[in-house]
């Protein structure tokens, strides 16, 4: 037998990659459940075996985003499938390092009196428990009539007692307990910490690890950049995080525990004030690593006033001054010869960003600045041809709400301009 130290968890990937494949998956299961319903008759009789749906497993550090991703799959794949508020995607998740014994699993025995006035026609049954979809589901289709699809997730399974491992080895191959089963349409998704790295943590058998598929998510500072845009978490968090991608998995300081750093010290600006300084520092102190709050510090003081955000580019009236500001911002710093290369990513980087989640239609003023930026000479070449290529993949998505399209069919139209399709598609 392999211990799970041993074990590759899954491809390694990013958040965007992770949903893709968890998407996949689920449009299979689906795909499953239809043909066993087509095929009904032949599988009762013998002459078929069901195809069952398959559970995911997401392996990855504590603070990284795994329960968030699947909390807003949920609400994906209702806008994507046109689903009413009645029919929506449910999400609901338990954590089973809660549980101190299996009563907590299948739920609490009861007596059920049964039809006839007589003790003798009483029996226990085990009433599951309120967190279970079958229950979410039932109380769905009390309130509205109707029945739909959800995400059941099963939070750091490998945290929890190995009795409870092993109860739910059944759920994993069945999609049903003794007490409560999973409804059709909805999909099993655990997730779990990888061994070592400190976690106090239960290894798997290999018949626990093979009723799963396995992909293990690690963070990438462009794809955390772009959700962190769309959510408006604080720019100067963003643009930090650009600068110093190598922070965001230590010990303490995780994406979870940035955000709640920058949502922590919005409103406090003035790094020219000792008692705002003083402040920012006992609140990064408190949730993050020492030195990624030493950092911040210097960033804010260094570079923030220098970096240009996307709504300047985007709005610009007088792009003279935008060219003027890039010029300056990769200049080399006092005592060195090299150009401010990073300086200038954060700024292409957010750009793209901020152009991926807009909530309004790029107008004709937006898309002549697009194009005038990604002509400057402050931008390296190397640069132009990785955001050329995020830009021409972000046209070839069909995903996504009205103005989402619009923007795309728009964006498409910078790569007509001559001069800026040579440049960015001859360095592919």
């Amino acid at each position: 037998m392999f211990s799970t130290e041993e074990l590759e968890l899954g491809v390694v990937c990013n958040a965007e990659d992770v949903k893709s494949f968890v998407k996949t998956i689920i449009q299979s299961n689906f795909k499953n459940e239809e043909w066993n319903k087509k095929n009904e008759s032949s599988i009762s009789e013998g002459r078929l075996n069901p195809k069952k749906r398959v559970p995911i497993c997401i392996w990855g550090n504590h603070g990284i985003g795994k329960t968030e991703l699947l909390k807003a799959l949920a609400n994906e794949l209702t806008t994507e499938q046109n689903l009413n508020e009645k029919e929506k995607w449910l999400f609901t998740n338990v954590a089973p390092a809660q549980f101190e014994e299996m009563g907590d699993l299948l739920g609490m025995p009861s007596i059920d009196p049964g039809k006839l006035d007589d003790p003798s026609d009483d029996k226990t049954i085990l009433v599951p428990p309120s967190w279970t979809p079958q229950k979410i589901e039932e109380m769905r289709f009390e309130e509205t009539g109707k029945n739909g699809p959800g995400i059941f997730l099963i939070d750091d399974i490998n945290r929890a007692d190995i009795r409870i491992i092993s109860g739910i080895m059944q759920l994993l191959q069945d999609f049903e307990l003794v007490s409560w089963r999973v409804p059709d349409g909805w999909q099993i998704v655990l997730t779990a910490n990888p061994p070592g790295g400190g976690y106090i943590v239960r290894e798997m058998d290999d018949a626990m690890l093979t009723r799963m598929l396995h992909i293990e998510m690690r963070v990438d500072e462009k794809v955390w950049a772009r959700w962190a845009e769309a959510q408006a978490v604080d720019p100067r968090g963003i643009s930090f995080v650009l600068a110093y991608p190598e922070l965001l998995e230590g010990r303490r300081t995780t994406p979870r525990t940035l955000v709640q750093f920058f949502n922590s010290i919005e409103g406090l600006e003035d790094l020219g004030d000792v008692e705002t300084v003083d402040l920012i520092t006992k609140i990064g102190m408190s949730c993050l690593d020492k030195e990624t709050v030493v950092e911040f510090i210097q960033f804010m003081r260094n570079d923030w006033s220098k970096i240009i955000q996307p709504e300047e580019i985007l709005d610009s009236t007088n792009f003279k001054e935008i060219e003027k500001k890039m010029s300056t911002l990769v200049q080399p710093k006092k005592g060195s010869k090299v150009k401010r290369v990073d300086a200038a990513n954060i700024v292409v980087q957010r750009l793209i960003n901020k152009i991926m989640v807009m909530e309004k239609e790029l107008d004709k003023l937006n898309l002549e600045n697009i194009r005038s930026f990604f002509k400057l000479d402050s931008i390296p070449l190397d640069m132009k041809v990785a955001s050329g290529r995020d830009l021409l993949n972000f046209t070839l998505q069909k995903e996504g709400n009205e103005i989402a399209i619009k923007n795309r069919t728009l964006i498409s139209k910078i790569f007509e301009d001559k001069e800026l399709a040579l440049l960015i598609l001859e360095g592919m």
